[in-house]
């Protein structure tokens, strides 16, 4: 799928504007939120709902065009965005308040349901460095900083060594317990 700029500007529009709490929303959880949704769907539907590109940063992946979209967003008055120190000891953390509701007519409602199942997940269930930790996972930590994460790369995240408990039942089904 193609890159939508407008889909995905809706799409962060639509994060900022369904967080009940802005307090719980800073660009770490906002950035994972974005990833988790499209991975997610790409996983179920074989196509991601924005078909955003994602890079590997510091603290998991990020889309490239987030901070252009954030600006416009903002400069076209959807948004508003501050750095408030008070949440993130002397490094601050970015803020965002949505001063109008976004365009979701570009959405299924399997798409809108995705996006507010991470969002809820995200923001009630994690601190950003928890869901940073969750989302440094076999993909992230294969690329190199910087380097685009193909889509298609979650499918290695099923990938993984068996567990005591299934090595146990291979080893029993061969008969070489």
């Amino acid at each position: 799928m193609r890159f939508d700029s407008v889909k995905f500007k809706n799409m962060v529009h639509y994060v900022i504007w369904k967080c009940p709490d802005g307090s719980k929303l800073g660009a770490t959880k906002l950035n994972k939120i974005l990833w988790l949704s499209d991975m997610r769907f790409y996983m179920l539907h074989g196509r991601p709902i924005s078909g955003a590109t994602y890079t590997k940063q510091q603290f998991g992946p990020v889309p490239k065009a987030i901070m252009p979209i954030r600006e416009e967003l903002e400069k076209e008055g959807a948004i508003k965005v501050w750095r408030d120190r008070q949440f993130a000891g002397p490094y601050g953390k970015d803020t965002f308040l949505s001063r109008r509701p976004p365009d979701t007519s570009l959405f299924s409602p399997e798409e809108l349901a995705t996006i507010a199942y991470w969002l809820k997940h995200v923001c009630e269930e994690h601190t950003a460095a928890s869901i940073s930790d969750e989302t440094h996972d076999y993909v992230w930590e294969i690329a190199k900083l910087g380097e685009t994460i193909p889509m298609y790369a979650v499918f290695a995240t099923r990938l993984r060594e068996p567990n005591a408990e299934e090595l146990a039942w291979a080893r029993q089904e061969s008969g070489s317990a």
